[in-house]
């Protein structure tokens, strides 16, 4: 007997339901200063993490870790004053993601990411946007003393994190 197996593109997701439509809305729960975070296919990440952030009050944290699937996302590698951008549409395996919640200040979401393509390589850097792909599972941490800002360093050219004495 001959078996057969339908491949799904490796550009889209399974869809449970349409993003434009609002769908079902990003989860979340808390339990003291932890945060979890449950993304749906086609959830942008930035606006549903920062939804998250505000629903908890939390206005200075961090994203200590996520899971799942990302799709239409796009990394950057700082090479002086700007980031080299790259645009990756295909489906990856979120490997990592980690990063820092600063509300009064920007950029809000200062996220990290370490990505595997259907290739088994590994990609990683800078994260500025990402679309969920089948479902993402986020991890977020409320600091209750620490308020993180950023000020932009010349130097630099980076609106870096500064840290209360």
């Amino acid at each position: 007997m001959r078996r057969t197996s339908r491949r799904r593109s490796s550009a889209r997701c399974a869809s449970r339901r349409s993003p434009s439509t609002g769908g079902e809305p990003m989860e979340s729960s808390q339990e003291g200063s932890l945060v979890m975070v449950k993304l749906a296919d086609g959830d942008d990440l930035f606006a549903n993490l920062e939804g998250a952030a505000r629903r908890h009050g939390i206005e200075s944290g961090a994203v200590l870790w996520g899971i799942g699937m990302i799709r239409d996302f796009e990394l950057g590698f700082f090479v002086g004053p700007q980031y080299e951008r790259r645009t990756f549409r295909d489906r990856h395996e979120l490997l990592a993601l980690h990063g820092s919640i600063s509300l009064q200040a920007e950029p809000r979401l200062h996220l990290h990411v370490a990505a595997g393509g259907p290739d088994y390589a590994v990609v990683g850097g800078h994260l500025f946007r990402a679309k969920a792909c089948v479902v993402n599972e986020i991890c977020l941490a409320k600091f209750e003393a620490i308020r993180l800002t950023r000020v932009l360093n010349p130097t630099t050219g980076l609106r870096e994190l500064v840290l209360p004495p």
